[in-house]
């Protein structure tokens, strides 16, 4: 059977018994529609209204009040005749007359030491109904006048007791019966504001008021029922109007629907450029054009995704790279990537390193006349020309404490010639803190001290990773330095026969190490010429420095 005969008679068969259920539900559906648009119109005329308010006049009206005794009548009197009283309350009616076939009330309320008995401050109905009174016509029905200074007990009104005391918009979710004035209603409160929308508060940072605007059960009733009724007739109406024209919509409906299904079908094979084509203005033709209006959408995000994942991407990489260039600050590279794989604990062993400690002699008395930012000013400057020192002989730095600095050779990869490389960064520290000294008029100069041997090296522990050299080599390179002579290095007798082919050394004598006893050492006069014979330490003193160094190792 054809589509267009299909929908033709499944449409007859169903649309008298729908007709009945649409309409209901259309009639509910508006009904909670215009319900919740009313409380949303409410919500927003209080917001709005908060900034209608005078400030300045609200607070003159509530600082005569204060937290004493109630008003005298003559005093209420007095004010409800002041000309700011009357700014609020003109204020206040025009607050109504934005909705005045929807908002019943409208008043402003100021906290006391109770927050449960706020006072009126102002309200839109006093003058009219103090003027109804004063030509001898009665009140009548809820009427009542909320005079200034009125105590209102707002016990049983909890958004309204959050809204004064948090200084907090609120607004009432259903229907709330009021005793003392005979009424129930949705009521919206909003604390008032500065132009910049800052909550205001006096000066004991108290809410300063909150605006109260209400709707009465009387006045949503009317509304919902003038609304829901007519779109209630609307919808039977127009489905008595579909049922006489069955046919003609069948054939129309039917060609549209595939020509829509068509459209649908390219764009789910991801064909993002596929329109529906222009159809009757019915109810699929404006499905057609919101289903263009989506396609269009997805389409523009589909375009503008491939350039924020590529920007993102670009500063996704930006960071890995300046996350990777403060790992490798702190750690060496093979190191680092050792981590990141997931190591806990890394101890490697080499057999054969040179340790440099480095200390600054007479930092002590500098510091003591330095103030402190130009002594860390002056350490960076040095600390840096080592660090580059470093770098251009390959070694590794280890940590810097204080004034001391450490570094290390053939770790954490193995390196020939380790202790030529240390020796030769060591003479130029040297060079480098006489000419600092010389620049800066300064008294400083540098003990440095090297020994060679095997050490363990690593990363322990689970926060603020330091990559650190542990061992018997480690100690007796620090005693090399603190034994040593200011402005020359000192070297032991393993490390001096590592270098007695490239450095001209002075025989120093034995000396006492703390731990180790009589220790030879020797110290690092100069490179010797690339011609010169090795002629410094004598066979004797070699072959017992080798003799040292298997020992050690």
């Amino acid at each position: 059977m054809r589509l267009r005969r299909k929908i033709t008679i499944s449409f007859f068969g169903v649309s008298a018994a729908l007709s009945i259920v649409f309409a209901l539900f259309l009639y509910r559906f508006v009904e909670r529609q215009l319900e919740a648009e009313l409380r949303d119109r409410l919500l927003d005329i209080s917001h709005l209204g908060s900034l209608l308010i005078d400030p300045q006049a609200y607070q003159r009206l509530a600082a005569r009040l204060g937290d004493g005794a109630p008003l005298e009548p003559h005093e209420v009197d007095a004010l409800e005749s002041s000309a700011d009283y009357r700014l609020l309350s003109e204020q206040l009616e025009a607050i109504r007359g934005a909705e005045p076939a929807l908002i019943q009330y409208a008043y402003l309320l100021s906290p006391t030491s109770d927050p449960a008995k706020p006072r009126f401050v102002a309200d839109a109905d006093v003058l009219a109904l103090r003027a109804k009174l004063a030509a001898g016509q009665p009140l009548t029905g809820p009427e009542k006048i909320s005079h200034i200074g009125q105590v209102y007990d707002i016990s049983g009104f909890p958004l309204l007791l959050r809204a004064l005391s948090a200084c907090e918009r609120q607004l009432e979710p259903d229907f709330i019966a009021d005793a003392e004035f005979g009424v129930s209603s949705v009521s919206a409160y909003y604390p008032l504001r500065s132009l910049q929308g800052a909550p205001l508060r006096d000066a004991r940072g108290r809410c300063l008021g909150v605006l109260g605007v209400d709707i009465t059960d009387r006045k949503m009733s009317a509304a919902l029922a003038a609304t829901s009724g007519l779109s209630l007739k609307l919808s039977l109406a127009v489905v008595g109007v579909a049922l006489l024209v069955s046919i003609a919509l069948g054939t129309a409906l039917s060609r549209s629907v595939r020509a829509l299904a068509l459209t649908v079908s390219r764009f789910a094979n991801k064909d993002f450029t596929a329109r529906a084509p222009e159809l009757p203005r019915d109810e699929i033709g404006q499905l057609g054009d919101n289903f263009n209006t989506m396609a269009a959408t997805i389409q523009l995000h589909s375009e503008n995704l491939e350039g924020l994942v590529h920007q993102r991407t670009k500063e996704l990489v930006a960071e890995k790279q300046t996350s990777e260039r403060l790992l490798l600050n702190v750690l060496p590279g093979a190191i680092a990537d050792r981590l990141k794989k997931g190591e806990s604990l890394i101890a490697d062993r080499f057999e054969a390193v040179s340790v440099l400690f480095a200390d600054l002699v007479g930092f002590t008395v500098v510091a003591s006349h330095t103030p402190p930012e130009d002594l860390v000013r002056m350490l960076n400057e040095l600390f840096s020309g080592f660090d580059r020192l470093a770098e251009k002989y390959g070694l590794e730095k280890i940590k810097t404490i204080g004034d001391s600095y450490m570094v290390v050779a053939g770790v954490p990869q193995p390196v020939a010639g380790h202790a030529g490389a240390i020796a030769r960064m060591a003479l130029d520290m040297v060079a480098e803190v006489a000419e600092f000294s010389s620049l800066h008029d300064t008294k400083l100069a540098i003990r440095l001290g090297i020994h060679t041997g095997s050490v363990v090296a690593g990363v322990i522990g689970e926060k603020k990773f330091i990559y650190d050299l542990w061992g018997d080599t480690v100690n007796i390179a620090s005693r090399m330095e603190s034994t040593g002579v200011p402005g020359r290095v000192q070297v032991s007798e393993t490390t001096a026969s590592l270098l007695a082919a490239d450095f001209e050394l002075e025989a120093r004598g034995p000396i006492e190490v703390k731990g180790k006893g009589q220790m030879k050492v020797f110290l690092v006069v100069r490179p010797r010429p690339a011609a010169a014979p090795a002629v410094v330490a004598p066979a004797v003193i070699a072959a017992a420095a080798v003799a040292d160094l298997k020992g050690a190792l």
